[in-house]
């Protein structure tokens, strides 16, 4: 039941966006004409820096294995900037395809998909959370179930501005499990938009595996400084 209710919803929620963006074939970063399905153009893709490898995020003897579609810069940086500040869900759309090409690229395996929380205050002045977003789309497309395990329950300082080790601090015992979902010996994916130090993306995967998680990757659409 809970299943046919979501698919209802989004089907829903597609119809209204084909509505409001009936007609609308132009690129979302430069408004040039388009010809395919894509939101952004040849050129404007072109302006993404694309991520080769994997990385390591390292602190006090654990690491977790991370991967990010692209570099903070260019297009990519464009299109999270109009996702997070803009509510452009067309630019989130671009960004989770990203992920889901470099999930099946990679061939990841995972059995949850989890997400970086936002703190109540953040969530009612944005009206949504971006992270949780955009695991949603890569969620619906790998057919794999997108759990609400995490929560943030400190009030902290804007990361911007910070560096490395007051970010470190900052995000220290920032996140809380929700104990309500069974994780033991699970595969999960953590979602975000950027990383940059890696601080909280670190101590969000830090508390599902002090909750039996056997196994964390991180999945970001770009990466900054790491």
């Amino acid at each position: 039941m809970g299943n046919g209710i979501i698919k209802i919803l989004k089907f829903m929620w597609d119809c209204v966006l084909q509505v409001v963006y009936d007609g609308d074939e132009k690129c979302i970063l430069c408004e040039k004409e388009l010809y395919n399905c894509n939101y952004i153009c040849a050129d404007c893709e072109k302006r993404i820096k694309f991520c080769n490898d994997p990385f390591d995020i390292k602190f006090n003897n654990i690491k977790i294995t991370s991967y990010s579609v692209s570099y903070y810069s260019g297009a990519m940086m464009e299109l999270i900037l109009k996702l997070k500040y803009k509510s452009n869900f067309r630019a989130g759309e671009t960004i989770a395809n990203y992920m889901i090409d470099l999930v099946k690229r990679e061939k990841l395996k995972f059995d949850f998909i989890a997400y970086i929380p936002m703190n109540k205050s953040a969530m009612k002045k944005r009206g949504y959370n971006q992270s949780r977003y955009l695991a949603r789309i890569v969620s619906d497309s790998l057919n794999i179930p997108i759990i609400d395990c995490l929560k943030k329950i400190h009030q902290t300082e804007d990361q911007i501005g910070l560096n490395h080790d007051e970010r470190w601090e900052n995000m220290r015992e920032c996140f809380k499990f929700i104990d309500k979902i069974n994780i033991k010996n699970k595969r999960i994916l953590i979602i975000d938009d950027v990383v940059t130090t890696g601080a909280t993306t670190f101590y969000c995967a830090y508390e599902l595996i002090k909750n039996g998680a056997e196994e964390i990757t991180v999945l970001t659409g770009a990466k900054s400084k790491v």
